[in-house]
């Protein structure tokens, strides 16, 4: 592990507080439908208000891109958004909003079969504070050919946008959309698979003929209507026609007895090699993370006015250096201390890496303060362009400091520089718990010897 240059302290974040803090969004989509869905809440001053909303058209960091307010509820096609909920509180207000509209983000990726963007969100109060988000969303290929790389082709399920797949008022009211009295029409969740393979012989994932949906809380509990992923069958087709779509029937959540609150629509599209056997292309119902989002219910929706964890942390950071394309690998560390109350035991911890710069292992290594020569490691998962680890469960189990005890936990994800990284700042960051209780980033200054 390297020994840091310099090191500074990151002190907590609650991105409700500080940021806003994403519900859901649409997070996978092709190039086909290059469409923005976002939902969110902030916690704001007694009084304050939004004054308005934009958010990064191209994808390249910059808010750009202004929304009109609309009514709750009313569900347009424009570059919109609706405030769903206002919650007072003693000392705060919660305010909870969808967000919607068009985007720029449609070149193709090949050879890669995907492209990663981070899409900023800035909402702006009438104090003149700016609350900003980067929600990341993964572009895919939107054509294929037998000469692409394995991955370009995978299956794909559209993200229904304007009037083209119908529905009432327009294709995309199952994103946002309100329920006061937890009924959800039959025309609001619209499927419709997409296989560039459909139909090739020899080739891998060649055929797709179902997918699997789930409704999921905001809490991560299922609706009982789906307690695991259901499977839909569906006419899996290579063109960009709209006619083979599926619509789930109108459903209610009150009459399952679920719980009111927040639900993302998640869809998992499969493929199956010409044998008949599951593709390893397929996204798999197993992993929350290879879902697509394509809806959002707001049922009987009220912020919940309690939503701390209790969880505090702090997370020292470090700068190091790297050269573009060095064989040395890079082990950017993050000491993490507990400043709060309560322990923090096993935590999702998630890493994110910047172009130039990709995570090598499915797994981290940490050490404790009580015995650095013992280094266990967590599994994870890497995201398609391996610039996002994620790893579901690792084991802090770290009790809150007091005097005379400094305990601590550095982890340590593996990286390599690639040989066309640019050269400057680059930021490596890790993000502890969902919601998020602490975040932080090392920085790597990056050179080149050309």
């Amino acid at each position: 592990m390297n020994t840091p240059a310099k090191t500074q302290d990151c002190t907590p974040l609650d991105p409700e507080v500080t940021g806003i803090r994403t519900l859901g969004h649409a997070n996978r989509f092709a190039v086909w439908d290059s469409e923005f869905r976002y939902d969110g809440r902030i916690r704001v001053p007694v009084g304050v208000k939004i004054k308005e909303i934009k958010y990064s058209y191209y994808g390249n960091g910059q808010a750009s891109q202004g929304t009109a307010e609309f009514k709750r509820g009313q569900g347009g096609t424009g570059e919109e958004y609706e405030v769903i909920d206002l919650t007072f509180l003693d000392d705060a207000d919660l305010i909870t909003f969808t967000l919607r509209g068009d985007l720029n983000v449609d070149a193709d990726p090949r050879p890669a079969y995907s492209r990663t963007y981070q899409i900023r969100v800035d909402v702006t109060l009438d104090t003149g504070e700016v609350r900003t988000a980067t929600p990341e969303i993964e572009v895919l290929a939107g054509a294929w050919q037998h000469s692409d790389p394995e991955k370009v082709g995978r299956p794909f399920v559209r993200l229904p946008y304007d009037t083209g797949w119908g529905g009432t008022p327009n294709s995309q009211a199952g994103f946002g959309y309100v329920t006061d009295n937890g009924r959800i029409p039959g025309d609001k969740f619209i499927i419709d698979l997409v296989n560039l393979r459909q139909g090739e012989k020899g080739v891998p994932s060649s055929n797709s003929d179902h997918v699997y949906y789930q409704l999921v809380h905001e809490d991560g509990t299922p609706s009982h209507y789906t307690p695991t992923p259901q499977l839909q069958k569906a006419e899996g087709h290579r063109d960009s026609g709209t006619g083979r779509k599926v619509t789930l029937p109108a459903i209610d959540l009150r009459q399952l007895g679920d719980k009111p609150g927040y639900y993302r629509f998640l869809v998992w599209p499969q493929s199956a090699d010409p044998d008949g056997s599951p593709s390893s292309l397929r996204w798999d119902e197993a992993k929350p993370e290879d879902a697509f989002q394509l809806g959002s219910v707001y049922y009987r929706y009220k912020a919940p006015a309690s939503i701390d964890t209790g969880l505090r942390a702090t997370i020292k950071t470090q700068n190091l250096t790297a050269t573009a394309g060095q064989e040395r690998w890079l082990y950017p560390a993050f000491v993490i201390r507990n400043t709060g109350q309560r322990t923090i035991g096993t935590t999702k911890v998630v890493f994110t890496a910047p172009e130039g710069l990709l995570f090598i292992e499915d797994r981290v290594a940490f050490t404790r303060s009580e015995d650095e020569s013992h280094e266990p490691v967590a599994l994870g998962v890497l995201s398609a362009d391996r610039r996002t680890l994620t790893c579901p469960a690792v084991p802090l189990d770290l009790v809150p400091g007091r005097p005379g005890k400094d305990a601590w936990v550095s982890i340590y994800p593996a990286m390599e520089v690639e040989a066309t990284a640019p050269a400057g700042r680059a930021l490596v960051g890790i993000q502890l718990g969902q919601p998020a209780f602490a975040t932080a980033q090392d920085t790597i200054s990056i050179t080149r010897t050309n």
